[in-house]
C-alpha cells in the first residue's frame, strides 16, 4: 500500500495478529463496503457515496471556477482550508512521460468536455510541479486528440 512502508506494515500486522480477531474481520468487511460503495462523481471525479458529489452538488460553490488537482486527497487538503468555493476536476494522477502517463490516461479528456459544456471563467491548475510534467508545446497532432 502507497505510504506504508515495511516497519509499519509490520506494526499493523502485529496489531492484527495480537488483538481479538474479531478485528480482522471488521477490518476486511469495512474495505469491502468501501469498495461496494463509493465511486467516482459524475461531474468531478472525485471518490463519492453519491454522484454528483456533495461538492458539486451545492448551490453556493462557484459553476466559473474549476480547480484541477491530481488526486482526491488533493482536494481534501484544499477543502480544510475552507477557503476555496469553486469546484474541483480530478484528473487521478500525474503526466510522467517516462512512466508512459500522457493526457490520455488522466481524466483531461472529460475536463476539456466540461469545460466547453459549464459557463467556466477560470480554471486554476493546483497540480504537483516536476520536471517531467511541466508544460510543453503540443504537436499539432497531440492537440487535435486531445481537443477534438
Amino acid at each position: 500500500m502507497p505510504g506504508i512502508g515495511p516497519k509499519s506494515a509490520s506494526r499493523l500486522t502485529y496489531f492484527l495478529w495480537r488483538g481479538d480477531g474479531q478485528q480482522p474481520r471488521d477490518l476486511a468487511q469495512a474495505l469491502v463496503e468501501l469498495k461496494e460503495h463509493t465511486r467516482l462523481c459524475e461531474v468531478c471525479f472525485n471518490i463519492t457515496e453519491e454522484s454528483p458529489c456533495p461538492v458539486c452538488r451545492e448551490p453556493t460553490r462557484s459553476t466559473g471556477l474549476i480547480c484541477v488537482v491530481e488526486e482526491p486527497l488533493d482536494v481534501l487538503a484544499i477543502e480544510r482550508t475552507r477557503e476555496f468555493k469553486g469546484r474541483y476536476h480530478v484528473l487521478h494522477g500525474a503526466l510522467s512521460p517516462v512512466e508512459g502517463v500522457g493526457p490520455e490516461d488522466l481524466k483531461v479528456r472529460e475536463l476539456i468536455a466540461r469545460v466547453k459544456a459549464e459557463p467556466v471563467k477560470e480554471v486554476i491548475l493546483a497540480t504537483n510541479v516536476s520536471l517531467e510534467a511541466r508544460p510543453r508545446p503540443c504537436t499539432s497532432k497531440s492537440r487535435s486528440r486531445l481537443w477534438g
